[in-house]
């Protein structure tokens, strides 16, 4: 098995070398994956005190309330399991004397690749300096052939951000994989380690949406995604942020962030999802099937122009406020507008996307309405409050401090 991976490897090498350039495609998908990043971190902070570009971005886009890591929250267990869209355990082995693992269904890059019949600039991997990265799938029919170029350079986010932008920029890839791992190794060097990741990771999204807003290639044809492995434990269990494991919520509530072609803008959905769920909807976004997927396509925040254009002829107007005062005990009052008579509800839902009280529930005419919520009885903690009128939505988050 070790003279064949080394095989591989020399063939993939030459391959890269000589490689020969096909035609693109109009659309593009970057997936970034921000290793070990808590939800209440994340988007789970109703401040968002680490990540004002994501939380710029989640106005603009899509934002998933209850995506979650249900399974292993071992990044080597997890990562593949975002990439495969499937839980399907990989296999252990060893290349050039260094431990190793391998996938056993297809993973996004080979299932776009072999529907394309792209060469690997179209789809690519990029992350830190690694000695032995974890490898693609041996399937029949899919394989090394179609795996994605490796582009492994840096020791920090940083670099591997200019390593990105610079292959971006000269091959401008339909399907581009970042992987930051620096949030996951800081917690271990103390919170102000930790949180410094985050924000770091924040501001790489930022000038990757900036540089993908410039760019005439990737502009107004390009779907970014920002999701994470695994959290970390809550406060006060075991040693909190430290570290994780498999059954505490902390660890397995996720962030997806979703922004630019063919998503929504401005919806939070709290429909429960799972990593498993991100390949098959790069699939649908790509147009290419994921047979080997046990996941599901995230359908509810796909769009279209012609939809949103439906959206905006048939349905109101509406905006919603930040809740004020925000954090509060233990009342506040949240504010919202709609431009014709409707049917509206306003709902208070907990992190776990379990509705705790409704506010409004009836038919109100068009103009600037308000809603207390008196939270007497309701434990401190982050809660999200959500305007519905039809098939739309816009959702906040707030804080309860008792």
């Amino acid at each position: 098995m070790k003279k064949i991976f080394q095989f591989v490897f020399i063939l993939l090498h030459i391959f890269f070398s000589t490689v020969t350039l096909f035609p693109q495609s109009d659309k593009h998908v970057i997936l970034v994956i921000i290793d070990g990043a808590r939800y209440s971190e994340t988007l789970g902070d109703p401040l968002f005190k680490f990540i004002p570009r994501m939380h710029q971005l989640a106005d603009e886009g899509v934002v998933l309330d209850s995506m979650f890591n249900d399974n292993i929250t071992l990044t080597k267990r997890a990562i593949p399991a975002i990439w495969c869209g499937s839980w399907a355990p990989p296999k252990d082995t060893t290349v050039n004397g260094i431990a190793n693992q391998y996938a056993v269904v297809p993973t996004v890059w080979e299932y776009f690749r072999k529907t394309r019949n792209l060469d690997s600039t179209h789809a690519m991997y990029i992350m830190k300096m690694l000695s032995s990265p974890w490898i693609q799938s041996f399937v029949t029919g899919y394989g090394p052939a179609y795996w994605p170029w490796y582009i492994l350079q840096g020791s920090k986010d940083p670099e591997v951000w200019e390593n990105s932008k610079q292959k971006l920029e000269q091959y401008h890839p339909e399907l581009d994989v970042i992987y930051l791992s620096d949030v996951d190794s800081a917690p271990s060097e103390g919170w102000d380690a930790y949180t410094k990741a985050i924000t770091i990771a924040d501001s790489i999204v930022g000038m990757l949406w900036d540089f993908v807003q410039s760019d005439p290639v990737y502009q107004n044809k390009t779907t970014l995604l920002v999701t994470n492995d695994h959290g970390r434990h809550l406060d006060n269990l075991l040693n909190g942020f430290v570290s994780h494991g498999d059954k505490c919520m902390g660890c397995q509530h996720i962030m997806l962030l979703g922004v630019g072609a063919d998503m929504p803008k401005g919806l939070h959905t709290s429909i429960r999802r799972t990593i498993t769920d991100i390949t098959p909807t790069i699939g649908v976004l790509l147009n290419f099937p994921t047979p080997f997927s046990t996941g599901e396509p995230i359908t509810e925040i796909i769009t279209s122009i012609e939809k949103e254009k439906e959206n905006k002829t048939l349905l109101p107007k509406v905006s919603l406020e930040q809740n004020y005062p925000n954090p509060f005990n233990p009342n506040t009052v949240i504010k919202f507008t709609t431009t014709a008579t409707a049917y509206i509800t306003l709902s208070i839902y907990d992190v776990l996307g379990n509705e705790v009280t409704k506010l409004v529930a009836c038919v109100m005419p068009g103009g600037a309405h308000e809603a207390d919520w008196n939270a007497v009885g309701f434990a401190s903690g982050i809660y999200n409050y959500r305007l519905t009128v039809g098939n739309y939505s816009l959702a906040k988050k707030l804080l309860l401090l008792k």
